[in-house]
């Protein structure tokens, strides 16, 4: 959800929101006659400063919300999920902050002319027809939407605006030498990283379990099911071409060890005393961490390249400690510096790391990379500058919700 919202206020406003028009346009009938909660639609869902957003503009950006998370989720959202993702309040969130980039577009006197709304309609390919802009098509697509021509043109008169308040920003925008030899370094210093990660699913394959514990396991019920339910849900992959009941064991055994949570943890903390003096740089140290991990199932991971831009470790994900202690001046953690393996606690698990190789950005290649650089450091101070200006925006907006629209959809 996060990575969507900043596609769509990231590189500001317009090419997101023309993106998802056409998107609209694919999946005809997202108006959802539930989400009005019985209010018609001449009602607002809420004010930005006295203008309203109105029923059917909430509901069509709900709609297209609940597409994409459905597409997220196989194509299935529950209410229940709806409620979890705050829909309904992000939605509105979004259209409040639509409204105040538009409201000081025009006190800025950035509005778009009808010439440049009506240029930008005819090149919408679903308004086309054999390559040209279509009026029968046009208001037939509109209608099986939910907009009138006059509704849709003014949400593009406002994206268009905003397309206008972008390039504002852009051309107010320095970027020194010093900030692209910054972003350059930043890029280029990166950090290899060994690691072992000691999981709870880890851990749970060296608790023992006896085939008394399965039987009266699977005598319940209750448990009975759950293991089916597990069953269900791999038997066209794990365990396909297998009958239920020549894997129940095997699953209720599974089953059984992950709820052995203190079990597992003191099992993966011993495991970790014995690995973490052996972490080292060479093959030697892989071969004799690899012994001990064996009962495990796992092995030494090596090759992970990080940076301060790009933290993300295979499987584990970013670790801000570890993050720390890699880019120190004096690493902790880099064996070439003196450093030795750490634990890091992260999401249930334990992983030991350490850094086995330093590479430091190479300025030769700086020119050509330049022009790419540019992009990379204007693209983040526009945002940046952005972020900052609609922050105050809001700060200082008067924004309504009309409580019944936002109630929540079982309410």
């Amino acid at each position: 959800m996060l990575t969507w919202i900043r596609e769509k206020f990231g590189k500001v406003m317009i090419g997101g929101i023309i993106g998802l028009i056409a998107f609209v346009f694919v999946v005809s009938g997202v108006f959802n006659p539930k989400s009005t909660r019985g209010l018609h639609e001449g009602a607002v869902a809420g004010t930005v400063n006295g203008d309203p957003i109105s029923i059917a503009d909430f509901n069509r950006e709900l709609g297209r919300r609940i597409e994409y998370f459905k597409a997220m989720t196989g194509g299935k959202l529950t209410d229940e999920q709806i409620q979890a993702f705050h829909l309904r309040d992000g939605v509105f969130q979004e259209l409040a902050r639509r409204k105040l980039m538009s409201q000081e577009a025009a006190r800025r006197k950035m509005v778009a002319s009808d010439d440049e709304v009506r240029d930008k309609i005819r090149e919408i390919p679903a308004f086309q027809k054999d390559g040209h802009f279509d009026v029968v098509n046009y208001k037939q697509v509109l209608g099986s939407n939910n907009y009138t021509p006059s509704s849709f043109e003014r949400m593009m008169q406002d994206d268009l605006s905003l397309q206008q308040w972008e390039g504002f920003f852009k051309n107010r925008l320095h970027v020194s030498e010093g900030e692209l030899r910054k972003q350059f370094a930043t890029t280029h210093d990166k950090r290899e990283i060994k690691y072992v990660l000691l999981s709870h699913d880890a851990g749970a394959k060296a608790v023992a379990i006896t085939p008394e514990e399965i039987e009266k396991f699977l005598k319940d019920p209750a448990k009975l099911n759950l293991v089916k339910a597990r069953f269900d849900a791999k038997k066209d992959t794990e365990y396909k071409g297998k009958a239920f009941e020549a894997v129940q064991a095997d699953l209720a055994r599974e089953t059984l060890r992950g709820q052995k949570v203190d079990e597992i943890s003191k099992i993966n903390e011993k495991m970790a005393e014995q690995v973490l003096p052996l972490m080292g740089a060479d093959a030697a140290s892989d071969a004799k961490v690899n012994a001990v991990l064996k009962s495990l199932g796992l092995s030494v991971k090596t090759g992970a390249m990080i940076s301060r831009l790009s933290p993300q470790i295979p499987q584990v994900g970013e670790v801000k400690e570890l993050l720390k202690d890699a880019f120190q001046k004096q690493s902790p953690i880099a064996i070439a510096q003196g450093g030795k393996a750490k634990r890091y606690a992260t999401a249930g698990s334990i992983l030991i790391a350490v850094v086995t190789r330093v590479e430091a950005p190479d300025f030769s290649k700086f020119e050509a990379e330049r022009e790419t650089l540019f992009k990379q450091t204007a693209s983040a101070k526009e945002r940046a500058v952005f972020e900052g200006w609609v922050k105050k925006l809001v700060e200082k907006a008067k924004i309504d919700t009309n409580p019944s629209v936002m109630k929540n959809e079982e309410g």
